[in-house]
Order: C-alpha cells, then sequence, then structure tokens
C-alpha cells in the first residue's frame, strides 16, 4: 500500500508539472488568439504583441553584441538568466513552448514499446554533445554582424515563426497553397519534432544554442536533486532521464543538462530521489563517512552528502577552446558570404530600415506577418533568395498596407528587434506603382475600369481620357490598386523604391 502511494506521488508530480507546461504554452498561444477570432468572425479584434520573445535570453544578448542596447533596458531576459542561478535548466523543462511540444509530440510514438525505451537509454553512455556550445558560439559571434543567424536557431524564435506560419496558412488555404503553403512552416521545427522520435530531446542534448547558454549558468543551480541511502543502484533513474543528465552512479547529477522534469523520481521505486533548495549544484555529493564497530570507517553506499567544490566542472582544453574560436570565425564569415547573393530587394513593411540593415537586423520571427490587418505580409520563400529566407515581405496582390487607414503601425509594435521603425504618415513610402498598358483594361479595351482609382487611399491613381496614370508623387506604394484590380495577376503592380540590389 505504501509502495503504490509513492508510485502515485511520483505521477502526481509529473502531471503537475505537465499542467504547467501546458498552462505556459497556452499563454504563449495566447496572442494567436485574434488572429483566429477575426478569421471566424470577420471582425477585427485587438492585436497582442509576444510574451515570449520579450523573455528570450539570447536574442538580448544577441541585440547588446550587434550595438542594440535597448535590450539592457527590458530585463526580462537577464532576470531569466539570473533566474537560473537558482533553479538551473527549470526553464528547459518547464516553461520553454518548444520543449513543452517535444515531450507532447514524444507521448504519441506509441510504436516505442517500454523494453524498447529502456533499451535505447540503455545505450546512452557518456556526456552529450558540446556541439550546442559550438553552435552557441557561432551565433554570437555573428551576431557583431548580423543577428538573423540568431534568429533561424533560437527555439524560442522557431516555436514563434512556426506557429505563425500555421495558423496564417489555415486560414489562408488555397491562396498560401499556392504561394508555398506549408513550406511557409518552420522546416527546422518538424525536423525537431522528427528527431524527438528518434531519441528524448535529441534537440536539446546536443543542438539547441539557448539550452547551451542557460547551461552556463545552470551548473551553479541552487535548487539540487538528492538520492537517499535508499538507492540500491538500480539505474530505472537513468533509463527515464531524457535529458541523459545522471551519469554512471546515480547519485550524481549534471546539472548543465538537468531540467528538473522529475522523471527519475517518478521511476525511482524506492522513492529515494527528492528536490530541494541546497547548497551549488556544484557540489560533488560523496557517501558520509561512517564508522564500523571496530572504529574503521565503513564506505559501503549509505547517506550523500554534498562536498564542495570550488571549481565550475571540467576545465576547457585547448581543442575545446580552438572550437570556440573557429565558431565565432564561421559566425563572422557567414553574413558577407551570404551577401554577395544579389538579387533585387522586395517590398518590405512601412519603416523597415534599408535593405542592408534590415538583411541584418530581421530574425524572420515572423511577429509583423501576425498582426498585418490584411495580410498582405507573407513570409519570402526562395523567390527573394536564401539570405531573405523567411523575412517578411509585402505581396499587394494579396492585401494592401492599410497603415493610417485601419492599423496603427502594428508592425513596429511587435517587432522585437526594432528593425521595422515608427514612421510617420509624410514619410511613408514603400513603393510605387506601375499600370501595364498591355493588361489594364482601360488602356488596352477601352474599358471604363476604375477600380484602382476607387481604391487607391492618396488619390495617386488618375484618370486621364478613360485611362489610368499614377502621380508618383503621390503614390505611397499601399497596394491597395493592385490587390483590388480585377485583372487575372492584376495589370497595376507596386514597386520597391528606389535602392540597391542586396
Amino acid at each position: 500500500m505504501a509502495k503504490s502511494r509513492q508510485w502515485s506521488d511520483g505521477r502526481l508530480d509529473r502531471f503537475s508539472r505537465r499542467l504547467v507546461q501546458v498552462g505556459f504554452l497556452f499563454l504563449f498561444l495566447f496572442p494567436f488568439l485574434p488572429l483566429i477570432y477575426e478569421r471566424l468572425t470577420f471582425q477585427s479584434a485587438v492585436d497582442y504583441t509576444s510574451w515570449l520573445l520579450p523573455w528570450d535570453p539570447m536574442l538580448a544578448v544577441g541585440n547588446i553584441l550587434n550595438g542594440n542596447l535597448s535590450a539592457l533596458v527590458v530585463g526580462a531576459p537577464l532576470f531569466l538568466l539570473a533566474l537560473s542561478l537558482v533553479f538551473g535548466r527549470a526553464f528547459c523543462g518547464w516553461v520553454c513552448p518548444l520543449g513543452t511540444v517535444m515531450d507532447l509530440v514524444r507521448s504519441l510514438a506509441f510504436w516505442r514499446g517500454k523494453k524498447k525505451n529502456q533499451k535505447l537509454n540503455r545505450t546512452r553512455t557518456g556526456r552529450n554533445s558540446r556541439l550546442r556550445y559550438v553552435i552557441l558560439a557561432a551565433v554570437l559571434g555573428g551576431s557583431l554582424l548580423s543577428i538573423k543567424w540568431l534568429g533561424l536557431l533560437d527555439p524560442l524564435v522557431i516555436f514563434s515563426r512556426a506557429f505563425t506560419a500555421f495558423f496564417i496558412n489555415l486560414f489562408n488555404g488555397r491562396i498560401a497553397f499556392e504561394r508555398g503553403g506549408l513550406t511557409y512552416f518552420s522546416i527546422l521545427f518538424l525536423a525537431i519534432l522528427a528527431m524527438e522520435f528518434w531519441r528524448p530531446r535529441f534537440w536539446c542534448r546536443h543542438l539547441c544554442p539557448q539550452g547551451a547558454l542557460i547551461s552556463l549558468l545552470s551548473r551553479y543551480s541552487l535548487l539540487n536533486r538528492r538520492v537517499s541511502q535508499s538507492c540500491n543502484n538500480c539505474a530505472l533513474c537513468r533509463r527515464a532521464c531524457p535529458m541523459n543528465a545522471i551519469p554512471q552512479d546515480a547519485h550524481h547529477t549534471d546539472y548543465s543538462d538537468c531540467t528538473f522534469c522529475l522523471e527519475c523520481e517518478s521511476a525511482c521505486p524506492e522513492k529515494g530521489i527528492s528536490f530541494g533548495f541546497g547548497g551549488l549544484a556544484l557540489a560533488v555529493w560523496q557517501p558520509a563517512p561512517r564508522l564500523t564497530e571496530s572504529g574503521k570507517v565503513d564506505r559501503r553506499p549509505g547517506q550523500y552528502v554534498a562536498s564542495p567544490s570550488l571549481l565550475p566542472g571540467e576545465p576547457v582544453s585547448r581543442r575545446q577552446f580552438l572550437q570556440g574560436v573557429a565558431a565565432v570565425t564561421a559566425g563572422l564569415a557567414v553574413t558577407p558570404l551570404i551577401l554577395l547573393e544579389r538579387r533585387a530587394a522586395p517590398l518590405r513593411p512601412p519603416g523597415a530600415l534599408p535593405e542592408a540593415q534590415f538583411l541584418n537586423v530581421c530574425i524572420a520571427c515572423q511577429e509583423c506577418i501576425r498582426v498585418c490587418p490584411t495580410r498582405g505580409l507573407q513570409a519570402a520563400f526562395l523567390q527573394t533568395g536564401v539570405s531573405k529566407l523567411g523575412m517578411p515581405v509585402l505581396v499587394p496582390r494579396l492585401g494592401g498596407c492599410s497603415l493610417g487607414v485601419s492599423c496603427d503601425h502594428l508592425c513596429e509594435k511587435v517587432c522585437p528587434v526594432d528593425a521595422i521603425l515608427p514612421v510617420t504618415q509624410e514619410d511613408l513610402k514603400i513603393g510605387t506603382a506601375q499600370v501595364d498598358h498591355s493588361l489594364c483594361l482601360a488602356w488596352d479595351q477601352g474599358v471604363k475600369c476604375l477600380v484602382c482609382v476607387e481604391a487607391c487611399q492618396y488619390k495617386a491613381a488618375i484618370p486621364h481620357q478613360g485611362r489610368i496614370t499614377v502621380d508618383p508623387d503621390k503614390c505611397v506604394g499601399c497596394g491597395f490598386c493592385e490587390s483590388g484590380c480585377p485583372v487575372p495577376g492584376s495589370a497595376i503592380h507596386v514597386f520597391p523604391k528606389p535602392s540597391s540590389t542586396v
């Protein structure tokens, strides 16, 4: 009876953690509710900024390295890093939405039986890969020139981008499919989920740069995992640990990997594992000396106590140092190499930085795409080049820019990296519309079509003797003329304002 109650307690802790995970997941998905409401009811709703990216520590560090010191004013990411000194990598195991999705997906692997699970876990020996630290060094080193690569590998940005693409494609249906459909859906996000079916938390253990950043501080965690003298070294805790944070001696814990997921606690049949605050996690848990009847020290397994360690883990070897230098150098070299690809700059959101700066700052989080009221902003695929993959592009045929009409510069408000700045109505200039005379009904067929004239908010489309002309001084390139044109493919197109190709 007592043993079943012990197992129930462990399962209750796991269930409580799952509730916390799902609660945070819904909290981070809440900003998508206005999008769902608008598409279902065809009524406008208040848009919310992301509640996730302002807390992103890796994004904050990248911004600081890139010279954007405003990240120091927003203390949320620094506060999260400070919490890692207390709770270790608990953020990865309890709060991170990508980690939550991975845990939920892993539970769907019905073909992976319990025995197979134990066999897979039994073969995991040694420490997790240090490749995540190399990736962290590369993206942070590259942030000195551009933070776009940081956005491609940041798990919180990956989550935000993937769900934005999912909801946009879900409600746009056929049009989105014609423009690439699920290709806008984060391919890396799908790859991470696929890896979860292969190995538990593979992304977190080997590749995640955000986890690597938190790991640098989590080894000083004040939250400890403790194993009592009831432990019989059955190794069930090590097999259950999805992060491979328990070495051969079950009393020890690698706090750079432990996410305090409580899986080991529920797996222990003796209920010998507990968690609590105490000395630094750097402390090495060793058997407490016991005296036998003859007065000698008994070294058999018994109560374990902490022996403080003054050094933060293993010293960095020369090979690891050189790997870090090579990673930083590679990160610095990637941006100039990619920018050698020269293509015409596409239409950007109003207030976007000049194209060269925009490419270095935009992290393709697609927050501006999520809040666009006309759905004219779309995620670029390969049609704009590899260097612009996933970045926002205004597609007037799908919807014009309603800044100053029905949009209170939402894209600028939600941008987490200041890639889009405030712009006044007088300075608004996205591009200029041009009429294709060979397609225009008024020019080619003499039809009295004034759709573009009626759609123009700035009186830039002017009818003259039944034909339409565009005043370039009045046109701001909002694109409503292009979206309203009845000609298939449109007879009027908006071209970007003059700038160099990048």
